[in-house]
């Protein structure tokens, strides 16, 4: 599978190439949409029909450039250049498609021909603290500590110099820039052909996040000895080979001989004691291309990019509470949210819960009296204290609907006291509703009324695939609707037969007898909250 990818707004975009076409220019309606000069509003699109992609021109005035001609259309591979006015697109194979962990047979441990080395050797090497490394015990200073020879210290400079760049460079960096500048930083200072970054995924697995040819043009796909991933994972070492090919760490059935490997090297993305994934750089031409010095260098890279990597994770999953805390905080009280975030949303279950509905009398005849920003911010009022109310008694805000909010209590978490926490709510916002109506004086009052039923209902996150929104489904739902809608007054609470004999204890109601619903044949009995035992009325403190 190919992938195209470009430069837009200082970061690298990445768009798949599956099976369809996708549009390319400057329009808004374009599968990619391209800034800059020259690009017509829709100048290309890339045709996939299976193993097969054509790059077809659609008669634009600045023409599509493949590999630096001027083409009306051309099968596209793996390596080659798109040019569409002043932007560049490179076609590659996806990164599953071009990193292959192949089995091969366990490495001996008494064996020459490469070096293998501890990365906590590092911190020894370079005589600095690095990222996640436990500062060493103090220990007496030696008397006349020996001068370090010059190649040692220069050495040792390169190293802290590249690591004070890519320090640098990783501030600045997006999250998602992050492994590609890592590995720009290893090219500048270590002359690979090829390198790549793989990452543990949940279940242990590897998975290639970034690939970077010196040259785009001999793409290829790149096969990395599993025997050597795991050791460099599970033992915490980097690995040097100089010439994979003869070198007799590796048996003759082993991969790195069957790929031809010159030289190698893997290093594991380390901090501290954990290891998050591995740098690998090698050349497929060349023999003894990189040194022990080599090997230090991309290790401490490799502690640098863990640390940053890490950082990026983190800061993301703290945005994506963010914004699911956001989200759910519209709708749940804190307690539910934490709840939610800590436990993850449950599946679909079915339980009893207590469903409210309370809407505004008359909504419609009042909003043509009054001007759009005043409907919409009467709204807001009626809505907030109708929210505040809910929440202070650990409801749920399933949904607005225009002047109505329809609430659930007992869901999506049981709560024992669902029905009797729902009447309180109701009481509250009529409460609330009557300060509302004081502070409007002298315009006309609101009115509200509210329908209440319990039973059981489906409750959890319902909808499409894509889509989904934690809700509740049921007869039990529908009740309470046409409760409120057929039944109830301005200025009353009714309440369904279970309703009642879950509340009875706590509220004086009155009986309104049976009632006729639509969709129910017989009809149901009927209830209207009076007061609360305690002797409160409706609408006190």
């Amino acid at each position: 599978m190919l992938e195209l990818a470009y430069q837009q707004g200082g970061s690298e975009r990445v768009v798949p190439l599956a099976p369809g076409v996708l549009l390319l220019g400057h329009s808004p309606s374009c599968s990619v949409v391209l800034r800059g000069r020259g690009i017509a509003a829709r100048q290309a699109q890339v045709v996939v029909e299976g193993d097969r992609c054509r790059l077809v021109d659609l008669g634009s005035e600045g023409g599509t450039y493949l590999n630096g001609v001027r083409v009306s259309q051309a099968v596209l591979k793996g390596g080659d250049q798109i040019r569409l006015g002043e932007q560049v697109l490179h076609v590659r194979r996806a990164l599953e498609n071009r990193v292959v962990l192949d089995a091969g047979t366990p490495m001996a441990d008494d064996t020459a021909g490469a070096i293998i080395q501890p990365v906590g050797d590092l911190q020894r090497s370079l005589g600095v603290l690095l990222p996640g490394a436990e500062r060493p015990a103090a220990v007496p200073r030696p008397a006349a500590p020996p001068t370090p020879e010059p190649a040692e210290l220069a050495k040792a400079n390169r190293i802290l110099r590249s690591l004070s760049e890519l320090a640098q460079a990783l501030i600045a960096a997006q999250p998602e820039e992050v492994p590609r500048r890592v590995m720009d930083t290893v090219f500048e200072h270590i002359r690979a052909d090829r390198g790549f970054i793989m990452l543990r995924e949940a279940g242990g697995s590897l998975e290639p996040c970034v690939v970077k040819y010196r040259n785009p043009a001999e793409e290829a796909r790149i096969t990395i000895s599993k025997t050597m991933a795991d050791r460099v994972v599970h033992d915490r070492v980097a690995i040097l080979t100089s010439d994979a090919q003869i070198d007799p760490r590796f048996s003759s059935r082993d991969s790195i001989r069957v790929h031809r490997i010159r030289s190698a090297m893997c290093a594991p993305l380390w901090k501290g004691d954990a290891v998050i994934g591995i740098i690998h750089v090698d050349t497929p031409v060349q023999v003894n291309s990189f040194t022990k010095a080599d090997l230090e260098l991309l290790s401490a890279l490799a502690n640098y990019a863990a640390v940053a990597i890490e950082q990026a994770r983190l800061n993301q999953k703290i945005r994506d509470e963010r914004f699911a805390r956001e989200r759910l905080e519209k709708y749940f009280s804190p307690s539910v949210v934490a709840r939610i975030l800590s436990e993850g949303e449950k599946e679909a279950q079915e339980l009893e819960a207590t469903i409210l509905f309370a809407d505004i009398v008359g909504f419609t005849r009042l909003a043509e009296r009054m001007t759009p920003p005043a409907v919409a911010e009467l709204l807001n009022d009626c809505l907030s204290f109708m929210a505040e109310a809910v929440f202070e008694q650990e409801g749920t805000v399933d949904k607005f609907v225009g002047d109505c909010i329809m609430a659930v209590f007992g869901a999506p978490y049981t709560q024992a006291d669902h029905a009797v926490r729902a009447v309180r709510v109701a009481l509250e916002i009529r409460r609330r509703l009557a300060e509302l109506n004081e502070a409007r004086r002298p315009r006309p009052p609101i009115e509200m009324r509210m329908g209440i039923n319990s039973g059981r209902v489906v409750a959890g996150p319902i909808g499409s695939a894509k889509r989904k929104e934690i809700t509740v489904l049921g007869d039990a739902v529908n009740v309470a609707s046409r409760l409120e809608s057929a039944v109830a007054r301005a200025g009353s609470i009714v309440v369904g037969e279970r309703t009642c004999e879950l509340v009875k204890d706590v509220f004086v109601l009155g009986d309104l007898g049976r009632v006729a619903l639509e969709g129910k044949e017989e009809g149901i009995q009927a209830y209207e909250v009076l007061a609360e035992r305690s002797g409160r009325e409706p609408g006190s403190r």
